[in-house]
């Protein structure tokens, strides 16, 4: 996450009009460090003296005329406050205008409390895991498995785990998906726990290409909106390859896999 406090100003200002120093204060923790909140946004103005000036005593502003800046136009900021950025980052406190609705995360751990920090502590430091993980194939109970972690993801609403599956030997080791919530357990191994003939894989994090075709349901203004909302050009669009499972499932029509329980939620009855 990008952190300039110059560009907390910058964006504040373009925003609202006016940054403050008490804005400074309350975003940069300077309400006890005056100069240092005078010094960000005299260096705010010194960095953009096209784009913002200051009048003493009451804040800096952005000069008359000019266009937004990239770094301060809506379309920035909300991708920002999309990947959990604070105000410090945002140039918006929580409170400014309505409010800022975000999903609700599922639980950031697993099932033992003491799994999660072996897990995490397995991918930081690049080692293998043996996880006690229940998946969610018809019948399936939960087993232990050896894997070693690749990359870890935050969905937006659950942490998972790309990670070699170590007892896929047959399989050249593949890398698969683990969500954290499912690892009911899990115990440390060493470099030397790998099996025969076992190489690291590299996670590549790669964009697809995907031609588009859209329903035939929607309305000419509904294909643009559509269009717009997936950045569908010529008919065709890129997602990231790691998410393009979800992605399927959730948007197309395409069948769920039949050995798989799927929906997980067969009816919601709200009680209150």
């Amino acid at each position: 996450m990008e952190h300039d406090d110059t560009l907390f100003v910058l964006r504040r200002a373009f925003l609202f009009g006016v940054c403050r120093r008490a804005d400074v204060n309350r975003a940069c923790g300077t309400a006890f460090s005056p100069n240092r909140a005078t010094a960000i946004l005299r260096t705010a103005v010194a960095q953009w003296p096209t784009l913002l000036y200051a009048v003493p005593h009451r804040g800096v502003y952005p000069r008359a005329g000019v266009a937004i800046p990239e770094e301060a136009r809506a379309d920035r900021i909300l991708a920002l406050m999309a990947q959990g950025a604070d105000s410090r980052v945002t140039g918006v406190f929580q409170g400014d205008g309505v409010t800022v609705l975000q999903p609700k995360p599922k639980p950031a751990r697993a099932l033992h409390d003491g799994a999660t920090q072996i897990v995490l502590d397995a991918a930081l430091h690049e080692k293998p895991v043996r996880i006690l993980y229940v998946g969610l194939r018809r019948g399936e109970s939960a087993r232990w498995r050896r894997i070693w972690p690749r990359a870890i993801e935050f969905t937006g609403l659950h942490w998972r785990v790309h990670a070699q599956d170590m007892d896929a030997a047959e399989q050249d080791f593949p890398i698969k998906v683990f969500v954290l919530a499912r690892v009911m357990d899990a115990q440390p191994l060493s470099a030397k726990d790998a099996p025969p003939g076992f190489r690291p894989k590299t996670l590549v994090s790669q964009e697809r290409l995907l031609r588009i075709s859209l329903s035939e349901d929607l309305t000419p203004d509904q294909v643009k909106a559509v269009q717009n909302d997936f950045d569908v050009r010529d008919g065709t669009m890129t997602w990231p390859d790691h998410a393009l499972h979800e992605f399927k499932r959730e948007f197309t029509r395409e069948p769920s896999n039949p050995g798989v329980v799927w929906p997980l939620i067969s009816r919601v009855e709200l009680l209150e």
